[in-house]
């Protein structure tokens, strides 16, 4: 078992609980910071340390680190919905970027300078057809305030490693899809496609609405490379490996698996996987929606190791179906 303490931020979220869940396998030691404002306490594991707070709270902060020696921060807290960041962009300017800061500054202050940073293909905006798969080099240039505003924060992260002793991973997600063996996609409010559609099958009155049928793609709906939950954290396994081992790395790392979905693709294998139909409708595109997203995961495959296990769009619904009630 090895010792280190890992501060995991968003720690009762979808993707911060299923870290949780896999960091305490791995041996490390974990604490908890999460507001509850999207994340669910009934996902917390009842032997780990848990602070409700958000990030951008210096006294939180202040007693995390001084009641634990926290090795390495695991940065997953976040505001991520785009069609709402179009609506109210303050709101993502504070909490990814100004609390971010915070966090970064009071660790720092502590003398924590490890950070693994949960960023997004948001950054890119609507890459040209020649640059998909999209590689970590691509011009990154948002087209909505969710991606403004995480690459805001990456930028921060890199003059902080310049100037400040903070070494850092920052891990591009694409869509991130699945469930662990105990925790399932669970949102407030849910946006995420395979759930939403699980959700239609089960509950008549909901209209599962497809934003946009009109995209330049093979049957008009948007594609996006769609990446299983536990593949995804164990490439953050990955990257806290080579900052506490202090290994040579990129600060960028994109997290996919290098082929896309349509919405009707997934809606289609859905309707297989449960052998039920899917009732929906078409409605008018989101504001900053890129017609196509699809990661080249070259770099962190060769630099770090990673090797994805559940590169199947089956497995991954499956693993949803079998947890979602």
């Amino acid at each position: 078992m090895n010792k280190y303490t890992i501060l995991v931020t968003g720690g009762a979220g979808y993707i911060g609980s299923i870290a949780t869940e896999l960091l305490i396998k791995e041996g490390y030691n974990v604490v908890i910071i999460d507001d509850l404002s999207t994340g669910y306490k009934e996902v917390l594991f009842e032997t780990i340390p848990f602070y409700n707070s958000n990030i951008g709270n210096t006294t939180t902060l202040k007693k995390i680190f001084t009641e634990h020696t926290i090795d390495l921060v695991f940065h997953i807290a976040g505001a991520a919905l785009v069609e709402e960041s179009m609506k109210n962009p303050m709101k993502y300017y504070d909490i990814n970027f100004s609390q971010g800061l915070t966090l970064l500054d009071t660790m720092l202050q502590f003398n924590i300078n490890k950070i693994v940073f949960s960023s997004t293909c948001a950054v890119y905006g609507i890459p040209k057809t020649e640059a998909i798969p999209i590689k970590e080099e691509t011009i990154t240039k948002p087209v909505n305030t969710y991606g403004e505003s995480k690459l805001l924060f990456e930028n921060a992260l890199k003059w902080y490693k310049k100037n400040c002793n903070l070494d850092f991973i920052a891990l591009r997600y694409f869509n991130v899809a699945g469930a662990s063996q105990t925790r399932c996609e669970n949102h407030n409010p849910e946006t995420h496609l395979i759930p939403l559609v699980i959700k239609a099958i089960r509950d008549t009155n909901y209209k599962l609405q497809i934003f946009g049928n009109d995209y330049p793609t093979k049957d008009g709906t948007a594609i996006r490379d769609y990446i299983h939950v536990v593949d995804l954290i164990n490439a953050h396994l990955k990257a806290i490996g080579a900052l506490i081992e202090n290994k040579p790395h990129q600060s960028f790392y994109n997290i996919g698996y290098g082929h896309g979905y349509s919405v009707l693709e997934i809606i289609n294998t859905i309707k297989q996987v449960t052998k039920n139909n899917v009732q929906y409708i078409f409605a008018n595109r989101r504001d900053g929606d890129p017609p196509i997203l699809i990661a080249d995961s070259k770099k962190i495959q060769n630099e770090l190791g990673w090797k994805p296990q559940y590169d199947n769009i089956n497995t991954i619904i499956d693993s949803v179906v079998r947890l979602t009630h």
